[in-house]
């Protein structure tokens, strides 16, 4: 299915979580729940001076000596620190180098606070030139109303006092976040001095795009394969016989919203197949709607609560109007940032190492300067000897693999072309190959509706040819076969660069997962790597599904779209089966193993099927899995002979094994 149809994926969490100043600054965690317990730097700041700052404001390219301008360590380190403490509370660790679409790394983090921090220097630049710097005055009143306020009660005062050490010291912190709120809003209120009025105009002006953007509906469906029974489905709920979310759950074979009595949630715009979108559109809430056909079926409807508007007045009544209002000014600002700094001449320079290295990085975006830049990092990396220099940071070297895999790949692809151009050379008759282009489009434009496959597939491999020679600029097999030879050296040389750094970033950051699963890549017969890559891919992907029956049952239910009854196997045979394999091979069996490495893997298989039996009870699987982990306790009692915890699972799971399949539970069903 396409990703417009109703049922909702499972979601991983995404967090692109450099909340921004005003849609691009920094996090400015809030003080309820702030709770890092880092104490105020306060410190003299006497001997500061530009240069051992982590980075300071320029204007036409002259450093600005008013340290107000400049970020100091003490301000950004203790920024990190804080927005990290606040992702640990949400559970999220970051990886130090390697970050993906969904998860930025910790460097990249730590990359987007510094521009934030510069961008906040911007506004108080701004600030202190119009005059509208907080006063002392705005700033004491502000501070000491939040913390009279969470110093009011005995119990918090005590906790506020545990957490940062004095009230003092939390009113420091306070004081910081009060700045930045204040200037802020001085700021916007100086930019957008009749926001109401700008946004009146942007409705008038965008009125579809933003109606596509902000209306919602929540809404639960009911889905059959056949409209007689959505109509009879509708009059048993209209009789009162069966409520909504009853009969969604008992008849829809949409299984995912099924489970949830037919709940689709909250959805707007270009989410749904365009039949079902005009429906709970124009729905009245409460009123049930259908059936409606899509190309899914028939659908009975009941819309919840919907958010629609025609006018402005029916906007700034809706609930998004404040959403709308906070995107828009957010949009404009960051626009209007971006023109006073061109404006003014305000740039930056950072002098932290490893911050002004990344940046370089992120810059380099054409192909020319992702060339340039991997050649610096090589430079600094390697001696003449082709040896690794010992370095001060793992950023560069992190930054050359990545860069490295990505050349690596491109490289198999340019070497993949030629050599499928030379096996062309080879098969094709000169007499085609010797044709122009424009004749062998026109000859295959010919035998477009011809039934000789033979005809055709030769005029069109002979066009694949030509498009490659378009592509590489090269002719003739010899051109070719010269190419391919440089190619395959600068690879060969390339691969070789790349495993000794990946194997030092291993030696060095085992616990990046993104380490491991380079090492694996350039070192899949290592023992301690492939139990290492095995037990990263069974807690990323199969252990978090064996948390209970409930868990499994919505993945199945979820991907039986994609694989029908297969699902499961896919989601937890293959890949165990996988995991199970290759430790048996390279880490179990072999005698030259360290005995701790054996131990651990066989833990890790004895922890899946111990999980997979508890989500079973009651199924044929269930006496499978139980074996299975007995196979492994066994093997495990070899190593560590004597072990009473080993040896009375062995016998519990003898006793199991005994007793009569018991009737399955409702909980471990599918």
């Amino acid at each position: 299915m396409n990703r417009r149809h109703w049922l909702r994926k499972i979601q991983v969490p995404v967090i692109w979580a450099i909340a921004v100043l005003f849609g691009a600054g920094v996090i400015w965690w809030s003080v309820a729940t702030y709770m890092s317990g880092r104490k105020i730097n306060t410190s003299s700041t006497t001997d500061l001076n530009i240069e051992n700052t982590i980075a300071y404001l320029t204007k036409n390219g002259t450093p600005l000596e008013d340290e107000r301008y400049w970020i100091t360590y003490s301000e950004f380190t203790g920024t990190v620190r804080d927005s990290l403490d606040g992702l640990k509370k949400q559970g999220i660790v970051l990886d130090p180098y390697f970050g993906d679409a969904q998860r930025p790394s910790e460097m990249d983090y730590r990359y987007g606070i510094l521009l934030s921090l510069v961008d906040q220097k911007v506004l108080s630049y701004y600030a202190f030139n119009k005059g509208i710097y907080p006063t002392k005055e705005e700033l004491d009143a502000e501070t000491n109303k939040i913390v009279d306020q969470y110093t009011s009660s005995e119990e918090y005062k005590l906790q506020i006092e545990q957490l940062y050490g004095s009230v003092e010291a939390f009113r420091q912190l306070v004081a910081k976040y009060v700045t930045n709120e204040l200037l802020q809003t001085k700021v916007m209120n100086d930019i957008f001095p009749n926001l109401d009025n700008d946004i009146k105009e942007y409705f008038a002006e965008n009125k579809d795009e933003i109606k596509n953007k902000y209306e919602k509906v929540e809404a639960s469906h009911i889905l059959v394969d056949s409209e007689a029974s959505a109509t009879e489905i509708k009059n048993l709920i209209e009789s009162g016989d069966v409520s909504f979310s009853e009969a969604a759950s008992e008849f829809s074979i949409d299984a995912q919203s099924a489970m949830l009595g037919g709940s689709l949630g909250s959805f707007g715009h270009g989410q749904m197949v365009p039949e079902f979108e005009e429906a709970v559109f124009s729905a009245t809430p409460g009123v049930i709607v259908g059936p409606v056909k899509t190309e899914y079926g028939y659908h009975l409807i009941e819309v919840a609560t919907k958010t629609t508007f025609d006018t402005y007045d029916e906007l700034v009544k809706s609930p998004v109007y404040e959403q709308v209002k906070k995107d828009y000014q957010n949009q404009e600002f960051n626009t209007w940032l971006k023109e006073y700094k061109e404006k003014e001449g305000i740039g930056y320079v950072i002098n932290e190492p490893d911050l002004k290295l990344y940046e370089e990085y992120k810059k380099s975006e054409s192909e020319e300067a992702k060339a340039a830049f991997l050649e610096k990092l090589e430079n600094s990396l390697f001696d003449s000897e082709g040896n690794i220099v010992i370095v001060n940071s793992f950023l560069a070297p992190a930054l050359y693999v990545q860069l490295t895999d990505e050349k690596l790949d491109n490289l198999d692809s340019e070497i993949f072309k030629l050599k499928s151009m030379i096996e062309l050379y080879e098969n094709l008759p000169a007499t085609v190959t010797s044709l122009t282009t424009e004749e062998i489009e026109n000859k295959v434009a010919e035998l477009e509706d011809s039934t000789d496959t033979e005809l055709k597939t030769l005029y069109s491999n002979a066009k694949r040819l030509k498009d490659y020679e378009a592509e590489t600029g090269l002719t003739g097999k010899e051109d070719v076969n010269t190419k391919l030879a440089e190619l395959k050296a600068e690879k060969e040389e390339l691969d070789a660069k790349f495993a000794r750094v990946v194997k030092f970033l291993y030696e060095n950051i085992p616990y990046s997962s993104k380490v491991i699963e380079y090492a694996y890549k350039v070192d899949n017969a290592n023992p301690e790597v492939v139990y290492r890559y095995n037990e990263l891919k069974y807690n990323q992907n199969l252990k978090p599904l064996l948390k209970d029956p409930a868990t499994l049952e919505n993945y199945v239910n979820y991907y039986k779209q994609y694989f029908g009854d297969n699902a499961r196997s896919f989601l937890i045979d293959y890949p165990l089966q996988s995991i199970e394999q290759e430790l048996n091979q390279k880490v179990i069996k072999p005698t030259d193993v360290a005995t701790e490495l054996k131990v651990n893997a066989l833990f890790l298989l004895v922890d899946a099927y111990e999980k997979l039996a508890n989500i079973s009870s009651g199924t044929p699987l269930y006496q499978i899995y139980l074996l299975g982990e007995k196979r492994y306790l066994e093997e495990l009692n070899e190593l560590m002979p004597g072990d009473t915890n080993i040896g009375n699972r062995i016998e519990a799971i003898d006793t199991l094994l005994k007793a009569p399949l018991e009737s399955p539970t409702p909980e471990a069903t599918e």
